[in-house]
């Protein structure tokens, strides 16, 4: 099994962006993409799952993944949703949003 290195980043009052965690994904799959038209420009929106090892800290993000980022191969993926099936604590599914 190989793992995905990634940071999440949390972002202060003040708008600030630091790193929270630098964790290692299981699987890292595409969620789903597509093109949108903003500002005069035809741009590329990718959507990645990054599958994570549940820890307790975590849960911060359950109910306000805006606050949240994922820095992963260069790229920055806005927060979009966060999954611990079924309340299981065992894998976490963190979907993220790729932009600008």
């Amino acid at each position: 099994m190989s793992y995905h290195p990634f940071t999440i980043q949390v972002q202060d009052d003040n708008g600030e962006w630091s790193d929270l965690w630098k964790l290692h994904a299981r699987q890292v799959n595409k969620a789903g993409g597509g093109q949108s038209y903003t500002a005069g420009a035809d741009q590329y929106r990718a959507t990645l799952t990054f599958e994570v090892q549940y820890f307790k800290a975590l849960e911060a993000m359950r109910y306000s993944p805006q606050l949240y980022r994922v820095i992963y191969q260069d790229h920055t993926f806005k927060l979009v949703d966060y999954d611990d099936f079924m309340e299981g604590h065992k894998v976490v599914k963190l979907v993220g949003e790729a932009y600008g």
